[in-house]
């Protein structure tokens, strides 16, 4: 009799001793990307100049995300907006990532705030170097429930 009581509550120990583990150890957004798999990102056309002009990307389900970056040209340690319309996207918040490609300028990680319906902004400073010349990318993710999908827009800046 004492032996199935020890059993029993051994067995609810590690069980209990199990849940607590893996509540400290795994990410939430781990699961999520297991779940849906990785982001499928389009690139911008290049063609597209963002100092002169906002940009559109048509993704892998039919969506469309459009950057616009102000004030025009671009500039290097000065606050920019960056802002996003989308067209049969509607979550909550976009996530920006921005970084330099041809050198390590650091990773700018944001969520867009939602303006309204299909409209997302965001306020950012990029970084200056004195070698100049550097390649930016502005990857925006949209976390679907059953998906992760992605623009990736680019565009250069000098000195």
């Amino acid at each position: 009799m004492k032996t199935k009581k020890f059993l029993k509550f051994l067995i609810l120990e590690i069980v209990a001793l199990s849940l607590i583990i893996a509540y400290f150890t795994i990410d939430s957004s781990d699961i999520y990307r297991w779940y849906v798999g990785n982001t499928n990102f389009v690139k911008q056309d290049k063609s597209c100049d963002l100092h002169k002009e906002a940009c559109s990307i048509e993704l892998k389900d039919g969506s469309i995300i459009t950057l616009d970056i102000t004030p025009k040209p671009i500039p290097l340690m000065k606050p920019i907006r960056l802002h996003v319309e989308t067209q049969n996207i509607d979550i909550n918040s976009l996530k920006l990532k921005v970084f330099a490609t041809n050198m390590n300028m650091g990773l700018i990680e944001k969520s867009l705030k939602k303006l309204r319906k299909g409209s997302y902004e965001v306020n950012i400073t990029l970084p200056s170097c004195i070698v100049g010349g550097m390649i930016w990318d502005v990857n925006i993710i949209a976390n679907k429930p059953t998906k992760s999908l992605g623009a990736v827009f680019e565009f250069q800046t000098s000195k």
